[in-house]
């Protein structure tokens, strides 16, 4: 490795072009408009991305979803230029992003959306057809910031490595108003490397390098020298494929057990390593999010309550009245023994409150 000087902010050329080359081979092959290196901004970690895509976006109504992804909530918070547009999204339809809700937001003159996708915590995922029409809808309307963090976690396609992606939409890389947001963190696993990517059209990247001199400083230049050859395509591929057979075995796990438990759950998450549990049907005291955490605690089982992925940047709500009240996002990121102990330890919370007539085992 060579990199023992500091490295351009905006990553340096060998980790831009891998990255550009990774997108160009899975989701623009065939396509005329390709991907180039300087449509590739690399990043100290997916916050810092977000927050250099928010530095050069100036003043702009932004439309955001909930529940999503709690750190979005302090961005948000921090950027005045923005005025940020809650848009819930509904139960009835397992928290579906439709193209026409956006297409309301923006004839109301919201021209930012951001969205993660797949979705944490709910674990749902707008597919390619479902993007496809959102991009369509919002092109030359809307610039649309995608993270897809947990894009390789697809269970979508029988497992074959297929990551779903708003680069396999785009018309024109330099025309449409699409940043994508990914890195090593989650479907590579390595969140203490700190490397993630920005995708998007030349200029947009070129400002977003620039800001990275006063945000952050940029990227460790050995660890983006160390992921070069990581991001070939077809080691990438099967990497995917490995992936998403092990983590869909995991979520059949927790699905069967829970269900064993008594609950009822909403729908199947079909991504993300997340499931996005209604606890309405518990006894009182533990029927929200914040009781149920507490009560978790006490047999060492850690969930993070629902009211905290209701993002609430202007703090105008009362978050004891959010439709996530009675949630709780269980991981099954851990383990296959971490995540039994944890739910082992879940049946001993709903044995000690009676919960569905005592199923829960005894330790």
């Amino acid at each position: 490795m060579t990199g023992r000087e500091y490295g351009p902010t905006a990553g340096i050329k060998s980790m831009r072009e891998a990255v550009a080359n990774l997108y160009n081979a899975h989701h623009r092959k065939g396509k005329d408009s390709q991907y180039s290196w300087e449509n590739v901004c690399i990043v100290p970690g997916g916050r810092a991305g977000l927050i250099r895509i928010a530095a050069v976006l100036g003043n702009a109504y932004l439309g955001f979803f909930i529940p999503d992804y709690t750190a979005y909530n302090e961005m948000l918070s921090l950027f005045r230029s923005f005025s940020a547009i809650p848009i819930p999204l509904s139960k009835e339809d397992d928290y579906h992003i439709h193209a026409d809700k956006i297409l309301d937001e923006i004839k109301r003159g919201t021209s930012v959306i951001l969205t993660s996708n797949p979705r944490n915590p709910t674990g749902k995922m707008v597919g390619s057809t479902g993007l496809a029409e959102i991009q369509d809808m919002a092109r030359n309307r809307a610039t649309l910031i995608m993270d897809e963090f947990y894009g390789g976690y697809n269970y979508t396609t029988d497992c074959d490595g297929t990551v779903i992606s708003a680069a396999d939409n785009i018309h024109d890389v330099n025309a449409d108003d699409v940043l994508i947001i990914d890195g090593l963190t989650k479907r590579f696993r390595l969140p203490g490397w700190r490397i993630a990517w920005v995708v998007g059209p030349k200029e947009f990247i070129k400002a977003i390098g620039s800001c990275g001199s006063y945000l952050d400083g940029g990227c460790n230049v050995p660890f983006q020298e160390a992921a070069v050859k990581m991001l070939e395509p077809n080691n990438v591929r099967k990497e995917m494929v490995a992936l998403q057979h092990h983590f869909r075995d995991k979520r059949d796990y927790v699905v069967k057990r829970l269900k064993e438990m008594g609950f009822t759950l909403d729908y199947i998450p079909d991504s993300t390593f997340y499931l996005w549990l209604n606890l309405v049907e518990l006894p009182e005291a533990i029927n929200d999010g914040l009781s149920f955490f507490e009560a978790c605690l006490e047999e060492k089982v850690i969930v993070v309550p629902g009211i905290f992925f209701d993002l609430n940047p202007s703090k105008r709500r009362d978050l004891f009245d959010s439709p996530c009240h009675h949630y709780v996002r269980v991981s099954y990121g851990p383990s296959m023994a971490h995540l039994t102990a944890g739910l082992d330890g879940l049946e001993r919370v709903l044995k000690k409150h009676d919960a569905f007539g005592g199923k829960g085992k005894s330790s």
